[in-house]
């Protein structure tokens, strides 16, 4: 006896017979040396304490037996692991040792594994190999989310689902007790947008922009799939959030910035429409002009133009004639009579309706009133201009830009363009048109 408890204490390295006498520790040189030498130990072992959870049986066969049954010889220490609603499964059936080393691991926690992930992957499910993978499972923390043993919450989760992910996600907490609009499913649960574990998509988002956000914007699928003439930035991949946030915003619609200067964000560059077309800068269109169409005036492009899709070209929200020609009726200007009266142009004669009238002849009505009437867009460039009234330098006509070279005066103005002869017009003293058929009351 004294021989082998001299092994045991000089740490003597030799071959011995198995002992036949009650040992004071098992982990010795001769029997289970590589116990204590791992770089996580349970506490009994590294005090060489094998009675904590071993009762010998016969010492000169040499056979133990656990000194209690089941989980209870695990929670004669571990008191406070069962005290939750919801317990983990091998816990509750006590195989405590399926997940943990009895003795010594390689890892923390004494867990049968490299990482917790690892070992949770021997039963669960993983998101192993996506694209966007959680910070916590990428590095195999999944105890970060998750209680290993119990919990009084589903899925063994360490907090509500919600303040959970705030413990982390602090900015988008602060963003929305600061911000005014908040889209409205960010209250509840974040995995109603979000995979918890990782997915293909970027920010763990469980289907790509728009389809995600499809599932709840019906109407707006509606708009953007079905309509005529289709805004790219909506249906093309990450659709909505090009120019919504996804949590919270200072600006209505959740909009991440004045409604204006997102549009700037695509359309400061020359782009090309669905039918070929190209559509000038609109950056370039507004810089520096000095008279502006009221609704850019008041940096409202959705005052002409839906934002998800539209019936009527270039996405206008009505009616409004796409050829430089147009037979007149007032459904075909919807669009300009929402904010201009249908009087400017169904009126032969006025003294005040308009500035652009010769005498009392309305000179609105001789342009667009007839079979072959020319389009707003004729004279009006409908962004911006340096001209009064935001008349046009020259307009786009096939291949040629038509000039218009219109002068002002005080009590009218006149135009020497491509389209016509030069004329006059003059509010005070009429000019009279010998070419002109007069327009009569």
């Amino acid at each position: 006896m004294g021989a082998t408890l001299a092994l045991i204490f000089t740490g003597a390295a030799r071959a011995v017979d198995k002992p036949t006498t009650t040992q004071k520790t098992c982990v010795t040189a001769e029997c289970h040396a590589t116990y204590a030498k791992k770089p996580f130990v349970h506490g009994p072992v590294s005090l060489g304490d094998c009675k904590s959870c071993h009762e010998e049986v016969d010492a000169k066969a040499h056979t133990y037996k656990l000194s209690r049954e089941g989980r209870d010889l695990c929670e004669y220490c571990h008191l406070d692991q069962t005290t939750k609603k919801n317990i983990h499964e091998p816990l509750k059936t006590g195989k405590c040792t399926d997940c943990h080393d009895p003795h010594s691991s390689d890892s923390k926690a004494l867990v049968r594994g490299k990482t917790i992930a690892d070992l949770c992957a021997k039963c669960h499910e993983t998101v192993k190999d996506v694209q966007f993978p959680h910070g916590p499972v990428a590095v195999g923390e999944c105890t970060i989310c998750h209680a290993s043993h119990s919990s009084d919450r589903p899925k063994l989760l360490v907090d509500e689902p919600t303040n959970l992910c705030f413990s982390c996600h602090t900015v988008t907490k602060s963003e929305l007790s600061q911000f005014e609009f908040v889209h409205e499913p960010v209250p509840l649960p974040c995995i109603g947008c979000h995979n918890p574990h990782g997915a293909a998509n970027p920010k763990m988002l469980k289907a790509d922009a728009p389809d995600l956000c499809y599932a709840c914007h019906k109407d707006i699928q509606k708009v953007a799939t079905t309509s005529k003439h289709k805004h790219d930035a909506v249906t093309e991949k990450g659709g909505c959030l090009h120019c919504h946030t996804p949590h919270a915003s200072t600006v209505q619609f959740i909009l991440k910035d004045a409604p204006m200067t997102l549009c700037e964000t695509c359309h400061n560059e020359p782009v090309k429409t669905e039918d070929g077309q190209p559509v000038p800068s609109f950056t370039a269109q507004i810089k520096d002009k000095k008279s502006l169409h009221g609704p850019v005036a008041q940096k409202n492009c959705t005052g002409c133009h839906a934002t998800h899709g539209s019936d009527h070209f270039r996405l206008l929200v009505k009616e409004y004639p796409q050829a430089f020609y147009a037979p007149f009726s007032t459904d075909k200007y919807a669009l300009c009579f929402s904010c201009h009266p249908e009087s400017l142009v169904l009126t032969a004669r006025t003294s005040e309706l308009t500035d652009f009238r010769n005498g009392d002849m309305n000179l609105h009505y001789v342009h667009v009133n007839k079979q072959r009437g020319r389009t707003c867009r004729s004279c009006h460039a409908t962004h911006a201009s340096d001209l009064p009234k935001h008349i046009r330098e020259s307009v786009p006509y096939g291949v040629w830009n038509l000039p218009i070279q219109f002068q002002k005066t005080d009590t009218g103005g006149g135009c020497r363009p491509g389209c016509h002869q030069p004329f006059t017009y003059d509010r005070k003293t009429p000019v009279t048109y010998p070419d002109v058929a007069v327009v009569r009351r």
